[in-house]
């Protein structure tokens, strides 16, 4: 037998692998494959359901933990996020009642995000207002633990009604709901069941405030001695003033600096040319000359300014122009006093004349009163007249035609009016000579759509003693709740309110900066000593060698 016949017989013939045996094994391992990715899609699926239930279940759960969690504590009291946003946005829209059109001038925009504009270099504006939110939660919140624990009570339903009244008025003004507007006042998770129990805590505490002011009023004599002390602030002046302007050149004179070859030659000039036109600027040798010639107009005017100037009558410190307010509130000051006072920064000189210096003792005044739309007013009026035209009866007309929301008084009586605080129409009717208890008026306001309808009282205290009893009670009172809030904390466990990091790490940066400085002041105040020891042993050591020299 040939070796190519030879065999083992133990042996097992090789298979030959066709192509349809390649193909059948592909197949096997590619269904191998697509089991193991069903199971494993089988799992992630079963996954994301999963945690879609959870999220959808967390909805509820997180929404109850906004109303009710806690946000941040304020005196040890858990704030929830709705009312931390309640106060958070009654803080920025007082601001903005009172500073809105300077944060326009400064850049800011109020219908952005108050987060993502800077306030300073570390603060945003959304961190300033949320320190203001929680200074107001502090205040509140001490206001309220004090007047409970002295048995305040206070009925809120009355203020709360005129406030749902102007809420459902603004609301719809606003073409929206009373519902929608509550959230654009207080945030996304406000509704008026969940802000009302703020709103009326508000209320009981501004009720509180009220009887503690009151508590603060000072008495006659206190009054009269902040006057004595404070003189200046309170009396007012007559003068007569003659206002003589330097007469600046528009060109250029002989006077003028030397003006400098521009490069470029005629181009330039064209240039310059094609550009709009600019103010001549004087230089200084001009306005010196020309400021030198209108002050011997004024030492000329200030001769008969009396008989020739402006005569400025009851005018107050405050409302002086600056450069004048020492020279005529000066104590020594007498009737027929004259000056001539530089006023640099606006190239001119007032020519001045000294006339009275008094009290002010302006009446304030009683009223009652109805603001109306300005079509409306002599109507009310008129059937004021038709009746029986007493006060009952104009109170009466008060209560039917004013605005809930707008009026806070029974019967639209008005105490203690002072004049700044009325439109000047109304003052110069209130405050004319010839006014009588009983005078009634309809006053439109030029340029305003309202119209006034006023029953005139009488008068009332001097306006400068309101405003001193004003001034002292609002001292007092920032004392005392200044006292009173000094204890206030604030605890921020989930790091909700950057300011309060901020403050951390500043006050930390100014203790080692404060340690830094002590330790150089002590290695510094060290020196002299260590170098008196080396002195003193420098001199030992002469000492030394000049004795060992000597012997």
């Amino acid at each position: 037998m040939s070796k190519k016949e030879t065999k083992n017989e133990d042996q097992a013939p090789e298979k030959v692998m066709t192509k349809y045996d390649l193909k059948m094994q592909r197949r096997k391992e590619e269904k191998e494959r697509a089991k193991k990715n069903r199971r494993r899609d089988n799992v992630i699926g079963v996954i994301v359901v999963a945690v879609m239930v959870c999220l959808v279940a967390s909805f509820p759960i997180r929404n109850y933990l906004t109303v009710h969690g806690t946000y941040v504590k304020v005196n040890g009291d858990t704030v929830s996020k709705v009312e931390f946003d309640y106060q958070y946005n009654v803080a920025v829209n007082s601001y903005l009642s009172q500073y809105g059109y300077y944060l326009y001038m400064m850049g800011i925009d109020p219908t952005q995000d108050f987060s993502k504009q800077m306030y300073s270099e570390t603060l945003t504006w959304g961190d300033y207002f949320q320190q203001l939110a929680v200074e107001n939660i502090i205040r509140n919140k001490s206001l309220s633990a004090q007047a409970k624990e002295e048995g305040f009570v206070y009925d809120t339903d009355e203020d709360y009604a005129q406030y749902r009244k102007a809420l459902e008025d603004a609301a719809s003004e606003n073409g929206t709901t009373v519902k929608g507007y509550l959230k654009e006042l207080y945030g996304p998770y406000a509704t008026e069941s969940r802000v009302k129990p703020y709103i009326e805590q508000d209320l009981y505490v501004a009720g509180y405030y009220d009887q503690l002011s009151e508590r603060q009023t000072p008495s006659a004599e206190e009054i009269q001695t902040y006057y004595e002390e404070n003189k200046a602030s309170y009396d007012s002046v007559d003068y007569y003033v003659t206002t003589i302007d330097a007469e600046l050149p528009t060109e250029p004179t002989e006077l003028a600096d030397p003006v400098e070859e521009t490069e470029g030659g005629d181009e330039a000039a064209d240039e310059d040319d094609s550009q709009e036109e600019k103010a001549y600027e004087p230089s200084e040798a001009e306005i010196e000359a020309a400021m030198a010639e209108a002050k011997e107009k004024a030492d000329k005017a200030v001769e008969t300014v009396k008989e020739d100037g402006e005569l400025r009558e009851n005018v107050r410190k405050s409302a002086a122009t600056y450069l004048l307010q020492d020279w005529l509130f000066d104590e020594a000051r007498k009737a027929g006093d004259s000056t001539v006072i530089e006023d640099s920064g606006n190239h001119r000189y007032y020519a001045v004349e000294f006339e009275n210096r008094y009290l002010d003792q302006t009446l304030s005044v009683d009223m009652r009163m109805v603001r109306t739309e300005a079509e409306k007013g002599q109507a009310i009026l008129d059937e004021w007249k038709a009746g029986a035209a007493t006060e009952e009866s104009f109170a009466e007309l008060c209560d039917k035609y004013s605005d809930p929301a707008a009026s806070t008084t029974e019967g639209g009586l008005v105490e203690a009016a002072t004049s700044a605080a009325m439109p000047s129409d109304l003052s110069t009717w209130t405050q004319d000579e010839s006014r009588a208890a009983g005078d009634t008026a309809v006053i439109t306001p030029e340029g305003s759509e309202s119209a006034y309808v006023l029953y005139y009282k009488g008068t009332n205290e001097a306006e400068w003693i309101l405003s001193i009893r004003q001034t002292l009670i609002g001292q007092r009172m920032s004392e005392y709740m200044e006292g009173l809030t000094a204890g206030g904390k604030v605890d921020d466990p989930k790091g909700n309110l950057k300011y309060l990091k901020v403050q951390a790490e500043a006050e930390e940066a100014s203790q080692e900066s404060s340690e830094g400085a002590s330790q150089e002041s002590s290695e510094t105040a060290s020196e002299p000593e260590a170098s008196s020891e080396g002195a003193d042993a420098s001199e030992e050591g002469e000492a030394t060698g000049d004795s060992q020299a000597s012997e």
